[in-house]
């Protein structure tokens, strides 16, 4: 896949999720007046919460539901063109032999990535997923929940080689979280003590 047609992705992905995303956020509004939470005295956890949802649209959207035009085809679902890999990393291994590098970086660094911001965000707003465990739990079973929504429409290749690799991505973000985490109790640690 060449870097225009990945650009051409993200943007695609951008606009779709922005669609879904606007009511979405109208019926958020609606759910914290109902709730007696409005107005916001917590605009952190409110801004974190509005960038998860935008995150998971985005995630859902380029990696399985893949509308306006980058993946999604009616015809596919109709004529059930779709392919499924459940041999665990005999294509990546494939790759590697055959030095299709290219392909391989793509996939491997993809799933990575796409799965750290949700390693990083879970245990940030969710206290209760704090645990490793958890949060690659969660990531494993949103992972599986893209290749199941890409086998019944048809926009990809249902892969368990991606739901390894996206495992693996949200237990990278969980580090990740740990580690700004320990920055910041740190830090607000200094600021109390000078205080």
């Amino acid at each position: 896949m060449a870097i225009n047609e990945i650009m051409r992705y993200v943007y695609v992905t951008l606009m779709v999720a922005t669609l879904f995303f606007i009511p979405i956020m109208f019926i958020r509004v609606i759910y914290l007046h109902r709730k007696e939470r409005w107005p916001i005295k917590n605009w952190k956890k409110e801004i974190a919460v509005i960038l998860f949802i935008f995150y998971l649209l985005c995630l859902y959207q380029i990696t399985a539901l893949r509308f306006g035009g980058i993946g999604w085809n009616i015809s596919n679902m109709m004529t059930r063109n779709t392919r499924v890999n459940m041999t665990p990393m005999v294509e990546l291994w494939n790759w590697t032999v055959k030095g299709v590098w290219w392909h391989l970086f793509y996939n491997v660094i993809g799933n990575f990535a796409w799965f750290v911001p949700l390693g990083a965000l879970v245990p940030a707003l969710f206290i209760s997923q704090r645990k490793p465990g958890r949060v690659m739990l969660i990531g494993a079973i949103v992972s599986a929940s893209i290749e199941i929504l890409q086998y019944i429409l048809c926009t990809g290749v249902t892969d368990i080689d991606d739901v390894i690799l996206n495992t693996i991505g949200a237990g990278i973000g969980y580090i990740v979280f740990k580690i700004l985490y320990g920055i910041y109790k740190f830090l607000r640690g200094k600021l109390s003590k000078k205080k």
